[in-house]
């Protein structure tokens, strides 16, 4: 998961090197994001300056918290689920302010 997790790091950059609007946007949060899957293994990373860091391994108090299974997770990276519908469904939980979690679905488009 840590593969998968680490090439969406590098499309999201790519996306704020290639859209100045979208780098704009997002140019003044700072956040610490950490991802929980099956409930067992824990990545986490963070978002500064529009640009998010290396994923690491294991679980740190973080600003936004997600919960999800890795299956449901590969479904929203593949677009056959869109992470507002997972959210809907209760198939993602994410704890965090109502702003970090309209952040976190914008991540995963």
């Amino acid at each position: 998961m840590k593969d998968t997790l680490q090439q969406l790091v590098v499309k999201v950059n790519k996306k704020f090197e290639n859209d100045p609007k979208y780098r704009e946007k997002l140019k003044s949060l700072s956040r610490s994001i950490n991802l929980e899957f099956d409930g067992k293994d824990n990545y986490h990373f963070y978002l500064k300056d529009s640009h998010l860091s290396d994923v690491e391994e294991g679980k740190i108090e973080a600003d936004i918290n997600v919960m999800v299974s890795s299956d449901v997770f590969n479904k929203i990276l593949a677009k056959e689920i869109d992470p507002l519908t997972a959210y809907l469904t209760k198939q993602i939980r994410i704890k965090a302010s109502l702003m970090d979690k309209l952040l976190i679905s914008d991540l995963l488009k």
